[in-house]
């Protein structure tokens, strides 16, 4: 009996430290998925760029993000033709049909396996909507969804055309207006999404596709629609806030960019490299990444 003993002792040690680095290991290969999946998504949006002239638009007036205009480039083409670029009717993000059936896709390319959250999550009024773990880059000017709620003299929010970033409303980017050049300006960044996380009202929620609070975005210069920040983010605070710096108010910790990896995230550049930044990017640095033709100093 205490030789048995003995011996559970020494695997339940042996387990003990074997545990931590099964982990690390299974850890390593969910970087190299997600560092994958945004190589993937800079080949479509070059691809895109390529035959249409821009980069996709952040969104449009009638809820669609980036991500949906993409999917024909990512070996999407079936679910992008199930979308229904219309107003009402099937077109409506919260119909219970149409749309709404679309964004309760899983698309592996869209998600970081490290984000530890379900595949499916109710959220405002839609049911099985997909939780995403990647931003277009809209810049480093803008510190609120809403003109309403911008807290920091000076700045702007997401409501506003013509950011200093690659995506926004009805944005047509091309990559002759990117002139702090393409290894400078990132296109796409992670996010620490955190549907359960609430400040101020605000939820740091990331989705792709399409959305009910985006659709009714004016693109004439008149505000519309809401939580644009679904599909896009900014630098203007720094990497991984949520984590760093919670006391930050909700409208911009639900802008910044972050992961559920340690020590940093990955980011997209806009000629297709993939690089992991670090939480202590210094902020200037990580803010003129985020411009296209601010003529900051990137490093």
């Amino acid at each position: 009996m205490i030789e048995l003993l003995v011996v559970l002792a020494i695997l339940a040690l042996l387990v003990g430290l074997l545990l931590p680095a099964l982990q690390a290991a299974r850890e390593v290969v969910r970087r190299v998925q997600c560092q994958q999946h945004l190589k993937q998504q800079g080949l479509a949006i070059s691809n895109y760029a390529d035959l249409l002239g821009s980069y996709p638009s952040g969104w449009n007036t009638l809820g669609h993000g980036w991500t949906a205009l993409l999917l024909p480039y990512l070996d999407q083409r079936p679910l992008y033709d199930e979308i229904r670029f219309q107003e009402d009717g099937d077109g409506n993000w919260d119909s219970g049909r149409g749309n709404t059936l679309v964004i309760r896709k899983v698309v592996p390319l869209y998600r970081c396996p490290s984000m530890p959250l379900p595949e499916h999550v109710n959220s405002i009024g839609v049911r099985d909507r997909v939780p995403g773990s990647y931003r277009g880059n809209a810049g480093s000017d803008a510190t609120s969804d809403d003109k309403s709620t911008v807290q920091v003299p000076g700045t702007r929010s997401l409501e506003d055309l013509h950011l200093n970033g690659i995506f926004f409303a009805c944005s047509r980017v091309r990559p002759a207006d990117v002139l702090d050049g393409l290894s400078n300006t990132l296109t796409v960044c992670e996010s620490r999404t955190d549907p359960d996380f609430l400040k101020d009202g605000q939820s740091m929620d990331v989705w792709y596709i399409g959305s009910p609070q985006v659709d009714d975005c004016r693109c004439d210069g008149g505000n519309g629609g809401t939580e644009f920040s679904e599909f896009v983010g900014t630098a203007y605070a720094r990497l991984n806030a949520l984590k760093h710096d919670p006391t930050l108010p909700g409208v911009i910790l639900e802008l910044s960019f972050g992961s559920y990896h340690s020590e940093g995230a990955f980011v997209l550049r806009a000629d297709g490299s993939v690089a992991f930044l670090a939480d202590e990017i210094a902020l200037p640095v990580l803010q003129a990444l985020s411009t296209r033709a601010g003529g900051e100093p990137s490093s």
